[in-house]
């Protein structure tokens, strides 16, 4: 019942918001050539770069992009949690007491948007592994279907 509800208050702000993006934080659109390619399995991706970090060096926060390789708009927030590969399954690994500002930003066909995602390395004790961002997304027809999705951008610690 508690994680409906984390959900569902959230997935409500985001959709009555009706967000515009100043110049400074406007969405990075892709070209139509790369769209093109991207768009045969007509999906969002989420994915970071570099994708492998070393233990010594890894960085207070990465930079994960969002991609909506689809036709529909999509709706999306600062809301996330990391992950890590423990024995064939995803465990969640994210401090249970941070709190986002969940702003709804809106995403349109083909379009990227660029969030900075902070990893709490003081919270979050990192070993070797594979880990991963997990974020979610509401399509369009949200107010009919009450589905939310989720996306996942992988990266390695060595």
């Amino acid at each position: 019942m508690k994680k409906i509800l984390v959900l569902t208050i959230p997935a409500i702000f985001l959709l009555s918001c009706n967000q515009t993006k100043s110049n400074a934080e406007a969405t990075h659109s892709i070209d139509n050539s790369a769209a093109a390619a991207d768009t045969v399995s007509k999906t969002v991706k989420l994915s970071v770069q570099p994708e492998t970090f070393k233990l010594s060096a890894l960085p207070d926060s990465i930079m994960v992009i969002m991609t909506n390789n689809t036709a529909d708009t999509i709706t999306t927030g600062l809301h996330y949690h990391i992950e890590k590969l423990q024995a064939d399954e995803w465990k969640e690994v994210s401090p249970k007491d941070i709190a986002f500002i969940d702003i709804g930003w809106r995403l349109k066909p083909y379009d990227t948007e660029r969030f900075g995602k902070k990893l709490y390395k003081d919270k979050i004790h990192y070993k070797s592994g594979k880990y991963r961002i997990a974020k979610y997304y509401l399509k369009s027809d949200y107010h009919h279907t009450k589905k939310t999705f989720n996306v996942y951008a992988e990266f390695t610690v060595d």
